[in-house]
């Protein structure tokens, strides 16, 4: 059964009475949306993002109607709509923020992409007051370069204290994502750094995706079509010929253009291949005698992913699937989680949708 809860939105009104008194409103499983707007600012204004747009020109005479509300934007321009994307991504990883990272937390694991640094810059908002006593861990270059930047204290993740014999675990990390399943399944590795940010993703107790609702499907490999993997390049020609066999259609090794010439290399020095595949079934999907095998190139995504990462040469998979962290704990689980407990997305018209675990 799949969580059922509310979208609430903040009422608009100033008063404290207001402020403080939530709505619900539609209903539909595994989501809130929260109304960013119509609340106090939980950041400073001098990092806020504007929205503005040329006027168009007027040839008739204006229809007497009122103009739409703000919170149906027109997106007139290209610089409009990437503003909004942008405003959107950040709402989301503020309120991610607010819901999930606590002051008693010790270590915490940063991402990597677009998404990641409006995590960061939520962070540093609350002040050292509330993050001194953290330790950040990075998925990658990005995520060192933001880190250091932000003046936080960091930590590679094999840097961790062992304690009983075992590296503690990251209090939560946030994560960006390419692609965002109904069950919460994730594509990753549009940026390169799947291996490292399954890692880290791995070592948390809860693992929360931040996004924009582009990213939002019902199944993966819908929106984003490929599926990134990390190969050790003199496998590659081989893992290629391996794919095809398996009904990926037209798999590549992505180039490093136009920042450098030839391939696309890791910040492990492996390279990528984008692997398309038809839209991956989930397990409830298996009937009528499909059984997700990869017939015809259809494959239940678990199926899939455990194939592919049994390949000779294949370092790691842009699949993050299996189980989350609450459930590892839950079920005492020998092999590390790799799903979010939740995913938070950025809505155009400002608010955010967060999509939870049943």
């Amino acid at each position: 059964m799949r969580r059922i809860a509310n979208i609430y939105h903040h009422s608009r009104t100033p008063s404290l009475q207001s402020r403080s008194r939530f709505i619900p409103a539609v209903q539909f499983p595994g989501a809130i949306s929260y109304s960013t707007r119509a609340r106090p600012p939980i950041f400073p204004s001098s990092s806020s993002i504007s929205v503005t747009r040329s006027p168009l020109p007027c040839r008739s005479t204006p229809l007497p109607h009122p103009p739409p509300p703000p919170t149906a934007r027109i997106m007139a321009t290209t610089a409009d709509a990437v503003a909004l994307i942008e405003s959107s991504k950040k709402a989301a990883a503020y309120q991610a923020v607010e819901d999930y990272l606590l002051p008693s937390h010790k270590y915490v694991g940063i991402g990597s992409g677009s998404t990641v640094v409006y995590v960061v810059e939520a962070i540093k908002a609350k002040g050292p007051a509330f993050y001194g006593g953290m330790t950040f861990i990075p998925t990658g270059s990005q995520s060192k370069g933001l880190i250091t930047l932000a003046g936080f204290r960091m930590n590679n993740l094999d840097e961790r204290p062992v304690v009983d014999g075992k590296a503690v675990a990251l209090d939560v990390a946030f994560d960006g994502a390419d692609e965002v399943d109904e069950e919460l399944n994730l594509i990753k590795g549009g940026g390169a750094c799947l291996f490292q940010e399954k890692l880290v993703a791995a070592a948390a107790k809860q693992f929360i995706a931040v996004a924009d609702s582009r990213k939002q499907s019902a199944r993966l490999c819908t929106k984003w079509k490929a599926i990134p993997i990390e190969v050790l390049p003199m496998a590659a020609p081989d893992v290629l010929n391996k794919l095809k066999d398996m009904g990926s259609t037209g798999p590549a090794v992505r180039s490093g253009l136009p920042s450098k010439a030839g391939e696309c290399v890791s910040d492990n020095g492996m390279w990528i291949i984008d692997a398309p595949f038809p839209s991956l079934l989930l397990p409830k999907d298996l009937k009528d005698g499909q059984d997700g095998s990869g017939k015809d190139g259809v494959w239940e995504i678990n199926k899939l992913a455990e194939t592919l990462i049994k390949l000779p040469g294949i370092v790691e998979i842009g699949l993050f699937y299996g189980f989350n962290g609450d459930e590892a704990v839950k079920t005492r689980q020998v092999l590390p989680a790799q799903k979010p407990i939740a995913a938070y997305f950025g809505l155009p018209t400002g608010e955010v949708q967060v999509q939870k675990a049943a």
